[in-house]
């Protein structure tokens, strides 16, 4: 079951590996060219007389101000954490693995949604993109399976991703 999942799913993982492995040398390319001091917020807060500067904003100080500039350029803290200081193959090392454990872990809730349906083997199928993403739709006795696996990105997600849905219904 697991291996016409992987092989259904191909295409998409592919797709995926190369788009995470492209935003990520952007970010990090991105990264090493900007400099947070020339950004408008941190040029205000530099220019503002040292009492006024602390007195709206909770002694925030200008590196701070500068850590999150940076932070929103990599897409978080937790992105800025990865791309700071490291070469851009130890870069793609570590997108290539996030990526696979995204896809493991798509794999396995896809095999859990029909295991707990009683489906234990499924007939070969084909994941179509829909415009919207990917979705793939077949038919195991009296149960139909449906995949759809939408790309997903939007406010405060800085990168494209997978969600995946998997609806197992029996048959009325």
């Amino acid at each position: 079951m697991l291996n016409q999942i992987k092989t259904a799913f191909a295409e998409i993982d592919q797709k995926m590996h190369e788009t995470q492995m492209a935003w990520a040398m952007d970010r990090v390319d991105a990264l090493r060219a900007f400099d947070p001091k020339k950004t408008e917020r941190y040029l205000k807060a530099e220019a503002e007389p040292k009492e006024s500067f602390y007195e709206g904003r909770k002694q925030e100080t200008l590196w701070q101000i500068a850590q999150d500039e940076l932070n929103n350029l990599c897409g978080g803290k937790t992105w800025y954490g990865i791309f700071y200081g490291r070469g851009k193959d130890d870069v793609a090392a570590y997108i290539t693995k996030n990526v696979e454990a995204i896809i493991e872990k798509r794999n396995a809730r896809i095999v859990a949604a029909l295991t707990k349906k009683g489906v234990t083997e499924i007939p070969a199928f084909e994941i179509k993109h829909d415009g919207q993403g990917y979705e793939g739709a077949f038919q195991i006795g009296d149960h139909t399976v449906t995949i759809n696996t939408i790309l997903a990105g939007g406010y405060h997600i800085q990168c494209l991703h997978q969600r995946t849905l998997v609806k197992v219904k029996a048959a009325a």
